[in-house]
């Protein structure tokens, strides 16, 4: 079980739009329907090790770099945030977000990181990418 909750800790970054916010925690992921279960499988379908997704924290994905991008598209595949054909899905995210963060914000996020990667994967990975740098946590 620690496995998953460092996973999906790493994966999914956890709430923290404001400074004075709790870290990252399971009570948040339990809020994406399914989200620790989704990680988890994503993890073990990657061949990656549970080392390597350190770099979804720093950005540095050299190492792994097209696994770990995988990774993240897995996830977004699972979780209805990007359908079959690596289009992000702006309902489902705005939905789920909006369990998590005010409106406004969820919405900007939506205009700001509404990008497209030179294939799926790249897509998943850009998008956490510009969640992480527009402080939306959660990625």
């Amino acid at each position: 079980m620690k496995f998953a909750v460092l996973l999906v800790t790493v994966v999914l970054g956890g709430v923290s739009a404001v400074p004075q916010q709790a870290p990252p925690s399971l009570e948040d992921i339990g809020r994406i329907p399914n989200g620790e279960m989704y990680a988890l499988e994503c993890l073990l379908t990657s061949g990656l090790k549970i080392d390597s997704l350190k770099a979804l924290q720093t950005g540095d994905i050299a190492v792994n770099g097209d696994q770990v991008k995988c990774l993240v598209k897995c996830f977004f595949e699972k979780a209805g945030f990007m359908d079959g054909n690596g289009k992000l899905q702006e309902e489902v995210i705005v939905r789920q977000l909006g369990q998590m963060m005010p409106q406004d914000q969820v919405q900007t996020l939506i205009q700001n990181c509404n990008v497209q990667g030179t294939d799926a994967c790249d897509t998943a990975y850009k998008a956490t990418e510009c969640y992480f740098k527009n402080k939306a946590g959660l990625f």
